[in-house]
């Protein structure tokens, strides 16, 4: 545009020149065509800044340019990695023997055991699945230490509400393998891994964000139901809070706060219907965790809010791929949970070695994460043996290759 301004520029002053050639020698014919030149300039010029200020104010649109950005993430999680994340091979021979102690709690837990299973399976170790409380796994790791156990694994629950118990544990030589916490190994002794901590979670958060922006079109009124009580979830929704701030300027973003004992009563559906009723500009729901999915979409459907609220979660299991399936979620996010307690007992293989543990306790590179954007992606899980996203599809060869063991 700015070329073509310059140029029609060129031509009125060629114009203007010519005019005043061919026309008579009196001072006022000149001074009319010097006039006419300077006004045909003048005007021309205003045109190009005005045509400039217009394609300026065009390239700084800043909801165009948050739905680019939104979408650039998008694209780069809308297929599963197909590689583990970490990549030092073990350098001596791992013992046999061995036990590990997997505190399971009571949410969404029992989805870890088959993969701690064949990955303590895989190295002849001995594995002992203690059911728990969130909250309350201070007399779990006691029995886990008289059991025996060489390792102890445990996710989502704060060290800090087992802290003396942790401190016995350092005592006996047992480290504490993590994941799904804020807690970091270098912060406090005897934690020895925190594989999708703080960093990974918030980032899990801005990817789910974004896709809501770019589902929207820029425009979702989002309302996110969560469990604060549980710090991994506050850097979920810090993540997806800066996500909308960065790239939506048309969306708003705010939480339903609730507690685990509502999730467990089965109080959730009805505060999320009545927030939804309470604020009719509301319209997309996004669940922190595929747990706290159970109950709210029938619940929606029953107050005839479904047409109006889209859903979407992070962390899909089996039941919200069929969710999936069948149209009524518009997409999650898949979190290997398989993945991370091989991960953990990868941790547990180099602590047995003397080896450290490469991510400085796996807390990066981050694990693997994707988005299902249609009801055939889910679907293509669901056909797999675990009906669920495991992680990379050869994960259990390529981290025994690592020990040694392949």
């Amino acid at each position: 545009m700015k070329k073509k301004l310059v140029g029609l520029l060129a031509v009125l002053l060629s114009f203007a020149m010519i005019a005043a050639a061919c026309g008579d020698d009196d001072s006022d014919s000149s001074s009319d065509a010097s006039s006419s030149e300077a006004s045909s300039s003048e005007a021309s010029s205003s045109e190009a800044s005005s045509s400039e200020a217009s394609a300026s104010e065009t390239a700084a649109d800043p909801v165009a340019e948050g739905l680019a950005r939104a979408q650039a993430v998008v694209d780069s999680f809308s297929e599963p990695p197909d590689q583990i994340t970490v990549t030092e091979s073990i350098n001596s021979v791992v013992p046999e023997g061995k036990t590990v102690a997997w505190l399971a709690c009571e949410v969404t837990c029992a989805a870890f055991n088959p993969a701690f299973e064949a990955a303590t399976a895989a190295l002849n170790w001995n594995l002992e699945i203690i059911n728990i409380s969130s909250f309350d796994a201070n007399s779990s790791i006691l029995t886990a230490l008289d059991l025996g156990a060489d390792f102890i694994a445990i996710t989502g629950t704060p060290p800090a509400t087992f802290a003396d118990e942790l401190e016995l544990m350092v005592d006996q030589g047992v480290g504490m393998y993590s994941c799904f916490d804020t807690t970091l190994p270098s912060d406090l002794e005897g934690l020895m891994t925190n594989c999708s901590g703080n960093d990974n979670v918030y980032a899990a958060g801005s990817v789910h964000a974004n896709n809501v922006i770019v589902r929207s079109g820029g425009t979702a009124k989002v309302l996110m139901v969560n469990i604060p009580d549980f710090a991994v979830l506050v850097s979920q929704r810090e993540g997806a809070k800066a996500a909308f701030e960065e790239n939506c300027p048309n969306c708003t973003f705010e939480e339903l706060a609730v507690s685990l004992d509502q999730l467990l009563t089965g109080e959730v559906p009805g505060a999320i219907i009545s927030a939804f009723q309470a604020d009719p500009e509301l319209d997309w729901l996004m669940v922190a965790f595929d747990g706290m999915l159970y109950g709210i979409l029938d619940a929606l459907e029953g107050a005839g809010l479904d047409e109006r609220i889209s859903v979407s979660l992070t962390d899909h299991d089996a039941a919200s791929l069929q969710e999936c399936v069948d149209g009524r979620i518009e997409f999650g996010t898949v979190n290997p949970v398989l993945y991370t307690a091989w991960l953990m007992v990868d941790g547990m293989v180099r602590t047995s070695v003397g080896q450290d543990i490469p991510g400085n306790g796996h807390v990066t590179p981050p694990i693997p994460l994707f988005l299902t954007q249609t009801p055939e992606s889910c679907q293509a899980l669901l056909d797999t043996p675990e009906a669920d996203w495991k992680g990379p599809a050869t994960m259990e060869a390529q981290f025994s290759a690592l020990w040694g063991r392949g």
